[in-house]
């Protein structure tokens, strides 16, 4: 397996599924390492079933489904850190930048995945640990070890238009993230013009799809993604986007070549 490979740094167990799952197995399926760092345990998250957990176990029990999860997908181990869910924006910054330095370090990965500047729907987890990693990546370039690509998660917002109709089909109302959404629905997700990387990844539905709903505490029989019909969520799945936030595109376009998280790494 090759050294130095992909390192996902995200918020909470369940966050490397969204839009990168299939990037990341197309890239273990050649040999690459992918290893992930979670800075909480989810202890904020639903239960969808009570025979579950309760909210006493659930940072224990969503671990447990992380590294289900990660095991099914040939991602590394996951390295949990233990800051508060809900609460990374207000922790030490210097501190979490700190600690994930210390796994770059450790990893010295070539690619590093985080999520995007507005957190996909505003969670300010998501953008908290956005802005952490890309400090983080600058902190291991003084420290001796450079990354050669960034990557942040992307939603492009042609696919929310019909994620949503999915789920007006089922009467049930469109996306909304309660206390955790900072931003307005329109602002929701990528400008699809501000897409660079595009990876196919229809042909890993099974195995991305599966790994998804081993995080059964979040995904139980009557979430909405549970409940759309295949040909949808196939067609949902069928790409996973991306923003190279570096290097840069020269001119911040789509990079129609790279149709791969290491592309230019072989």
């Amino acid at each position: 397996m090759t050294t130095g490979g992909i390192l996902c740094v995200f918020a909470h167990p369940d966050d490397e599924q969204f839009g990168t799952s299939g990037a990341l197995l197309a890239c273990i399926e050649r040999g690459i390492r992918v290893d992930l760092l979670c800075a909480t345990h989810g202890e904020g998250g639903e239960i969808s079933d009570p025979a579950l957990a309760t909210p006493e176990t659930l940072a224990a029990v969503r671990e447990g489904e992380l590294r289900t999860s990660c095991a099914m997908l040939g991602i590394q181990p996951p390295r949990l850190l233990d800051y508060p869910d809900g609460g990374l924006g207000e922790v030490d910054r210097a501190e979490l930048v700190d600690r994930i330095v210390e796994t770059m370090l450790e990893v010295r990965p070539r690619v590093v995945i985080t999520f995007d500047a507005n957190g996909g729907y505003g969670h300010p987890d998501h953008i908290a640990i956005h802005h952490a990693t890309v400090d983080a990546v600058a902190r291991a370039g003084v420290a001796g070890h450079r990354i050669d690509k960034l990557y942040a998660t992307a939603y492009p917002r042609s696919i929310i238009e019909p994620m949503n109709d999915g789920m007006v089909a089922l009467g049930m109302p469109p996306l909304n993230f309660g206390d955790v959404q900072t931003i307005s629905a329109d602002d929701f997700g990528t400008p699809d013009e501000q897409v660079t990387t595009v990876v196919p990844v229809a042909h890993l539905f099974e195995r991305r799809i599966a790994s998804l709903f081993a995080h059964r505490t979040q995904y139980g029989a009557e979430h909405y993604l549970a409940r759309f019909p295949e040909e949808l969520m196939r067609r949902l799945l069928a790409f996973d986007y991306f923003v190279r936030l570096h290097p840069a595109p020269p001119d911040g376009a789509w990079l129609p070549d790279e149709n791969d998280l290491w592309t230019g790494l072989e």
